[in-house]
């Protein structure tokens, strides 16, 4: 009986934190950039970004255009796993929504 309740509990704590894996990247340091964090908090662990974007989309909410302040700053990090990787953040209202990377020597 304690292994049905038991298994369903692992396999969702796993799928999870698969899930915010993915909107992370982890410096060699330690430091986690993740979804959620404000764009100070982004540049106060790794500074300027090497290349910065800013754009500007409207966002119909039904009475109006909304625009939504959005950038995505390009840096060049070490990574956890070893190696430098480049790093994509995207920011909505100085908020990251999304981060993606790829390891420099596999591009």
């Amino acid at each position: 009986m304690k292994k049905r309740i038991l298994f369903p509990l692992l396999l969702s704590l796993f799928i999870s934190s698969f899930a915010f894996a993915q909107g992370s990247f982890r410096l060699k340091n330690g430091n986690l950039l993740s979804v959620g964090k404000t764009k100070s908090d982004i540049v106060v662990v790794v500074g300027a970004p090497l290349y910065k974007d800013v754009l500007n989309e409207a966002v119909d909410i039904g009475n109006g255009d909304k625009l939504v302040k959005t950038e995505e700053f390009t840096y060049k990090l070490k990574g956890s796993i070893g190696g430098m990787y480049i790093v994509l953040i995207r920011f909505e209202n100085n908020i990251v929504t999304s981060i993606s990377s790829k390891q420099v020597d596999r591009l």
